[in-house]
């Protein structure tokens, strides 16, 4: 590591062209011409109507549920730990808030639950991974094992049907165009990003993701950032659950099997490290999260089997790697 911690916070902002430049450079911009380069083909394979409103309505609905979720996650992921269990706890907080509100609960209540659960769910997490030390990969693939039990118990048979009339609107709603929900995720993603590169927080969980004992050093708590880290990945991922109630109508004892590592792979995609805590940025998950949709409906529109996506997806992100390594890795090392 050639930048210390200390120079982290004390080195001088950047020029405007240089920025420009360290962004082609970057992560963010790798992405960014490759998003480019998914709507050129897009456009050139299936024509104008790629772009169209109701295209466009269709690829955002797909995206803005595991976008709100990703950002969240992300933060686990910068401060250097790795949250699995996101999939299943978008299942759990989706079937607890489909049955208690089918139960007649008022459904705003229940939410409120909901999130506290995630909360809860996070706050384990912490405490067996920063108090005991525990292996963030297997504390959090027991606690997704965990939730998909839970799940599995709870619903034996045919999930009851939920309609949330706010909650359904929000989520199949749309604004000159764009979907209502994609424009919030879009908007938490831009505060994320700001967050992470303009303020002293998001520095101290860069700091603390890129060297944890250099961190300590400078006299940020390590703990404490990873512990509201991993609440924040948990409670991004019951809020996601309740929101696919909403948009579904119902919430089935396999939803959210695997989308951990959609996620995952797009965040990958999109700049950030399993490996490496401190790199990333949200805006990078954007991208990689809509360059998975994108290449999603050009395969859709032309009826391509769907199992050739994850050998797209794969493809990309072993190149993504590969040019990352080529890069020297990021510029916070």
């Amino acid at each position: 590591m050639t930048t210390t911690t200390a120079q982290l916070f004390s080195d001088a902002p950047p020029s405007g062209r240089a920025r420009v430049v360290e962004s082609l450079k970057g992560p963010i911009g790798s992405i960014g011409v490759t998003l480019a380069a998914t709507i050129i083909i897009g456009l050139l394979w299936t024509g104008p109507g790629f772009l169209s409103p109701s295209n466009i309505q269709i690829v955002g609905v797909s995206v803005a549920i595991p976008l709100i979720v990703a950002v969240m996650a992300s933060f686990a992921l910068l401060a250097g730990v790795v949250d699995l269990s996101i999939g299943s706890m978008v299942g759990f907080g989706a079937v607890i808030f489909n049955q208690l509100v089918s139960a007649g609960l008022d459904p705003w209540l229940v939410a409120g639950i909901t999130v506290v659960v995630g909360a809860v769910v996070g706050l384990v997490n912490a405490l067996v991974i920063v108090r005991f030390g525990a292996e963030p990969l297997a504390v959090t693939l027991g606690m997704l094992t965990l939730l998909r039990g839970l799940c599995q118990v709870i619903v034996v048979n045919a999930p009851p049907t939920t309609l949330v009339e706010p909650l359904y609107d929000l989520t199949q709603g749309a604004v000159l165009g764009f979907p209502t929900l994609l424009l919030i995720a879009m908007g938490l993603t831009l505060i994320a990003a700001g967050f992470v590169s303009k303020t002293r927080g998001g520095r101290k969980v860069q700091a603390v993701g890129g060297d944890p004992r250099a961190a300590a050093r400078a006299g940020i708590s390590v703990s404490r950032v990873r512990i509201a880290a991993l609440v924040a990945s948990s409670v991004g991922a019951a809020i996601g659950g309740i929101l696919y109630v909403g948009q579904l109508g119902s919430a089935s004892n396999v939803l959210g099997i695997g989308l951990e590592f959609q996620i995952y792979a797009a965040l990958m995609i999109g700049g950030y490290s399993i490996t490496r805590g401190g790199v990333g940025n949200p805006l990078g998950g954007l991208f990689g999260l809509l360059v998975v949709a994108g290449i999603t409906n050009i395969l859709n529109i032309n009826f391509f089997d769907p199992d050739y996506l994850d050998l797209i997806v794969a493809a990309i992100l072993i190149v993504a790697v590969l040019v990352d390594r080529l890069r020297g890795g990021d510029s916070f090392e």
